[in-house]
């Protein structure tokens, strides 16, 4: 009766142990974590390469995760051990028990390549100018995202050869480059305000007020009016204004027209650095312009600096160096015709400008069919 009595004991420790095994915890936050980190890698280092393979003049493609799940298995194990004193001596147990807990978390991950209409739009379509001067007033440099963004203003060009293979002669964008550092300007001063509105017709309409009591203030107002950009009229409060149509007059010249985002990762690529015996198959640049169309910009270290001569196009403010082997100072790096291709974890510029055309691959696919004057209206801020 005793040892029905112990059985039975063991029995009730058995179902104790299962009962109180450690439930595993599925650890949600750090997965998230480490997912979003690891896409946003990704998404960085696609984009990197392709504006490398654009430097060599090689194909580009696109591929996006259309769906993302994770699977979690959960195992739980345990046993006891019991021994039993069976001499004429008193009766004695022993009795031992374990318990295991293992759990396994499998993401799984379907990608899928930009094709078709969806590469059309976010590839191939110019971008709205309202988007990219909206921009300006969430933070994002005026100066920046006109010499990123914008293919012309008025009849001022923005180096639009620099938008497809290495040109064989250096583009003269001065003008456009000295209209967009003005800009600039009056944005730091606090002077610069970009409002996006409808005209009678639906279509969006840029409007641009600033203070005229500047330098950079009177040289906009000219440029704007010399260049065929927009009307400048002056407000009660002494503010000049100019509205900027979206849409092609008769003559089908516009106020602004933005680049694709092809084009804007081809004139990025001009500013990557290749190696010495690469030059023959990627292009060499020679800069034929007259002195008076060169401008000086505010000097950055060697790490952050475009591949001559581009820096007197595209400014400082994106720069690709190479490496034999990998970089320990890159922000993000990829390998492409043995050699790593990074950015350098020192140059903010890079980095933000890097960020910025990730932001504007975002908004290309979100606008696909959408109307874009109402789906950029709240870019603002």
């Amino acid at each position: 009766m005793r040892r029905l009595f112990h059985i039975a004991g063991i029995a009730g420790l058995v179902a104790l142990v299962a009962c109180t095994a450690p439930r595993p915890r599925v650890p949600l936050a750090s997965d998230t974590i480490a997912y979003s980190d690891a896409l946003a890698r990704s998404r960085q280092e696609q984009l990197l390469l392709n504006i490398v393979k654009l430097r060599y003049n090689d194909p580009v493609s696109f591929v996006e995760i259309n769906t993302m799940t994770t699977s979690d298995t959960t195992s739980v194990s345990g046993g006891l051990a019991s021994a039993f004193g069976l001499d004429d001596g008193p009766f004695t147990e022993v009795l031992g028990g374990n318990a295991n807990v293992s759990s396994k978390h499998t993401p799984t991950i379907v990608y899928g390549a930009l094709a078709g209409e969806a590469y059309a739009t976010q590839l191939l379509r110019p971008l709205s100018p309202a988007s990219i001067f909206l921009l300006s007033q969430s933070g994002w440099s005026v100066e920046r995202l006109l010499l990123c963004c914008i293919a012309r203003v008025g009849d001022i060009d923005n180096a639009r050869s620099a938008s497809g293979p290495t040109p064989d002669v250096l583009p003269d964008n001065s003008a456009f480059r000295r209209l967009a550092a003005h800009l600039r300007t009056l944005q730091v001063d606090g002077g610069l305000i970009v409002q996006v509105i409808e005209d009678a017709d639906g279509a969006p309409q840029v409007v641009m007020k600033w203070q005229r009591n500047s330098p950079a203030g009177e040289d906009v107002a000219a440029s704007f009016e010399r260049h065929k950009i927009a009307r400048v009229s002056q407000l009660a409060d002494g503010r000049l204004m100019a509205v900027l149509s979206i849409r092609g007059d008769a003559s089908g010249d516009y106020s602004a027209r933005g680049r694709s985002f092809l084009g804007i990762l081809s004139a990025l690529s001009q500013t990557v650095h290749v190696p010495g015996e690469h030059r023959a198959m990627t292009g060499q640049t020679r800069d034929t312009r007259p002195l008076t169309a060169r401008m000086t910009y505010p000097q950055v270290s060697p790490a952050c600096t475009p591949a001559a001569p581009w820096s007197e196009v595209t400014g400082n403010y994106f720069a690709v160096q190479y490496s034999a082997e990998p970089p320990k100072t890159a922000a993000v790096s990829i390998p492409y015709r043995g050699y790593w291709f990074y950015i350098d974890d020192r140059c903010r510029r890079a980095k933000s400008t890097l960020d910025l055309i990730g932001h504007l691959y975002a908004l290309q696919a979100s606008l696909s069919g959408a109307d874009d004057s109402k789906a950029l209206i709240l870019l603002g801020g």
